[in-house]
Order: structure tokens, then sequence, then C-alpha cells
């Protein structure tokens, strides 16, 4: 038997290159035959979340050896609940329905990344009859209790000088809403896109748009994750390749309302014109930067004051960075001291 020491140097070194290409070979075999890794991401009926939609029409989760199942939910505030018991390992929800998640349950959640931000999709839809804010004192208003829609009334009827007590607000999941104000159970309702299309949709001599949340505040979709979970070399490599799919479909979703369409229709039976008016306004602000922590700096002290939070709030403990950092560096602002 040949012993490698007392080859020559020329069969020595052809022996090594043989070795080293066999260990190539071996290890790109075992990626090739590696099965791709699984995860469950709680998410919502909405065009707004067309970044991780087109990420999985187009085949970039899978690209990226990710096995994703997605389990709908009616609203972030809605999924928020299941998660806290410890199902599925990614959520999307909105800032409110986040950051009060994440202070009742200790701080045991990370967001990963703002998928989504902007003011024009969020909407007050409102009966014929009420013409101006002020129509709707002595009235019923709706929204999904806990969720950006809570922080939106709130903002809504201080900004317009009404008192929070002279209007009575009630708690419906998001897909009610609609039927409930065409019905004339409520006189308003307070919520992102797609509902409002849908109310004007069912009952167009009924409703109409009073207000979008332009002068009250941004809302943010957000993708989170447990920090346990992040913090296993199997988490932390899912959220890292899940926000790369996410990244390139939203670049995509961007440049394809057609795909965009044909999702939304085959998946929630939305109309091409309800889908379009949330694309063409859809705030796909990935990543983390000044005007993301300048809003939650507000929504912190607007929970502080109406007893939801106490304290600073120190973003820090908030967000989880090394998955956008690992990607591209600029994707995460200066992080700011506590506010």
């Amino acid at each position: 038997m040949w012993k490698f020491d007392e080859l020559g140097h020329g069969a020595k070194t052809a022996l090594a290159g043989a070795a080293g290409a066999a260990v190539t070979l071996a290890f790109i075999a075992g990626v090739m035959a590696q099965e791709p890794l699984k995860a469950t991401v709680f998410i919502g009926p909405s065009p707004l979340y067309d970044s991780i939609q087109m990420a999985e029409m187009q085949g970039y989760l899978e690209d990226e050896g990710l096995d994703i199942t997605f389990q709908l939910f009616p609203s972030g505030t809605t999924a928020l609940q299941t998660f806290a018991t410890g199902e599925g390992d990614m959520v999307t929800h909105g800032d409110l329905p986040g950051v009060n998640h994440w202070v009742q349950v200790n701080k045991d959640l990370r967001a990963l990344s703002v998928i989504e931000r902007g003011y024009l999709g969020y909407l007050v839809t409102a009966r014929k009859e009420i013409e101006k804010p002020q129509d709707l004192i002595g009235k019923t208003v709706g929204t999904r209790v806990g969720s950006t829609g809570s922080w939106f009334i709130s903002e809504f009827l201080r900004g317009n000088g009404i008192d929070a007590a002279d209007v009575e607000v009630i708690n419906l999941d998001t897909q009610v809403l609609p039927t409930a104000l065409c019905q004339g159970d409520i006189a308003a309702f307070f919520i992102w896109e797609p509902f409002g299309t849908r109310a004007l949709e069912v009952c167009p001599d009924e409703a109409h748009t009073l207000s979008s949340a332009e002068g009250y505040l941004n809302g943010y979709a957000v993708l989170s994750a447990r920090p346990g979970w992040l913090a296993t070399p199997e988490g932390k490599e899912i959220a890292t390749r899940f926000l790369r799919a996410m990244i390139k479909g939203a670049e995509f979703a961007e440049n394809n309302f057609e795909a965009v369409a044909q999702y939304n229709a085959d998946e929630f039976g939305l109309s091409e014109e309800a889908t379009r008016f949330q694309w063409e306004i859809n705030g796909r602000h990935l990543g983390f930067d000044e005007v993301f922590f300048q809003d939650y700096c507000n929504l912190a002290e607007w929970m502080r004051q109406t007893g939801l939070m106490e304290g600073p709030f120190d973003v820090r403990e908030y967000i989880w960075t090394e998955g956008l950092m690992a990607i591209d560096p600029q994707l995460v602002a200066e992080v700011p001291d506590p506010c």
C-alpha cells in the first residue's frame, strides 16, 4: 500500500488536488441533497404583503432552500394571540400589535424587518351620512381592537378635537367590518386595506372613504420571530434566507402588478381594482430606517399615555438586525438610544 509520505512531490500534489476535489464534490453533493429548511409563517390576506407573496410565487423561497408553510390570519393581532402559545416560527403584524405583544410577553419577540409602511392604506370608511369627522360624535365605530386601528382612532379623534368618550368603539374582526358597515351596525370603521375597498364594492351607495391616515400616523407591517428561535443556528439561517427572498420579492412586486393581482385573486378572491390600489400605495421600506425609529418612539409615547407601556422604549431590545446586516448593512440605520 502506498503511503503519502513515500510519494514524490508531483504525486503528492496530484493526490492532494484529487482529495481536495473529492471533498469539494462531497460538500456540494451534501448541500444539494440537504432537505429544505422548514418554517411556519403567520400572515394576513393583503396585497400589502406582496413582497412575501412574490417571494413564494416566483420561487425565491425555494431558491433559498426554504420550505415555508403559510398560515392565514385575519389580522396580526389575532395571529399574535396564537403565536403567544408557541406555535409558528415567524409572524406578520402591525406596529401597535407588535409592541403591545412584546410588552405583554416580557420582550419575547424581535422584529426582523419592516415589510410595508404608509398612511394611504389605512382608511376611515364610513356611511354616506358621515360627511365630516364631527359626525361621528355619538356614533359607534369599529376596528380590530388592539391593532393599529386602535391607535388610528385615537389619533384621528384627537386631531379633530373629538373627545374619545363621545364615540363608542367596538371590536370586530377585519373581515366582518365591511358587512357591519353596510348593514348599518356601525357608522364607520378604521382599518387597513383591502377592507375599505371591499365595503365600497359591497354597498357603494351606502359607504365612502372619509379619510386616510395621512397626517395622523404611519402604519406598519412587520415580520417578527422569537429571540430564542433566532438564537439557534437553524432559526438564524432560516430568518436570514427568508429576508433575502423577501427583498427579492419586493423588487419583483414593485414592477409586476399583474403577478401581484393574479396571486391575490387566486388566494383571496380580491378584485384587480382592490389589489391595484394597495399595490400603488405600497411602501416597501424593508429594513429599519430613521423614519421607523421616530415613528416607533411616537407610538411608545402614545402607549405610555394610554397605560399600555411604562418607562422608556429601547428599540435595541425590540429589533433583530443580524439577518439584515448579513444581507446588506445599509438596510439598518444607526439605532437610537431609548426613547
